[in-house]
């Protein structure tokens, strides 16, 4: 939990569109219970690039124009 929550007050601290914040959680999670693991090594870029990019998203628009950047180069 502690990971969690460092992971998403570094992320949140300046974003404003409730969408960045919800993947920015979602993200924190999934690296915090799977970022570990070598069976999701060639997931884990397409996470952190959401939580270092979506921080300080301020609409809803921007924050869905980097989640698709981050997908191109780490397909899920």
């Amino acid at each position: 939990m502690e990971k969690q929550a460092q992971c998403e007050l570094s992320a949140i601290r300046d974003t404003r569109s409730p969408l960045a914040v919800q993947y920015i959680r979602s993200a924190c999670n999934w690296l915090v219970v799977n970022g570990d693991s070598l069976l999701n090594a060639s997931s884990k870029g397409y996470y952190v690039c959401l939580v270092r990019q979506l921080s300080g998203a301020q609409s809803n628009e921007a924050a869905a124009a980097i989640m698709s950047a981050c997908r191109a180069p780490n397909p899920l």
